[in-house]
């Protein structure tokens, strides 16, 4: 099966900021579906290399798309996202079902 398949996943602050940038990459057609996965929270060092906590609670977004989209994806996560140094990655999907494939490919030409 298909192997471009790909989930961009993207730390977000807030439901807000994740729908501005899903909405963002969907209306660009660099995504065919954006989704939100609830995050009970996140515990970091920031600055970097400080004695600070920060805790963060918004969700991840996952994006799904073709990894021959992903540059473009990160170009308008980096934008749009308000951290300086925003988590952005990619998780291969593999063995999709061809009417999914075709679904995802067709919303994306």
């Amino acid at each position: 099966m298909e192997r471009e398949v790909i989930w961009v996943v993207v730390n977000t602050n807030s439901v807000r900021e994740a729908d501005k940038i899903g909405k963002a990459c969907l209306k660009a057609r660099l995504c065919a579906c954006y989704g939100l996965i609830p995050r009970i929270k996140s515990v970091y060092y920031w600055p970097p290399k400080s004695d600070k906590l920060e805790i963060s609670k918004g969700p991840i977004l996952t994006l799904e798309t073709l990894e021959s989209k992903y540059s473009k994806i990160t170009r308008v996560i980096q934008k749009l996202h308000s951290d300086k140094v925003p988590l952005i990655g990619q998780w291969e999907i593999e063995q999709v079902t061809p009417q999914f494939y075709r679904w995802l490919k067709g919303e994306l030409d």
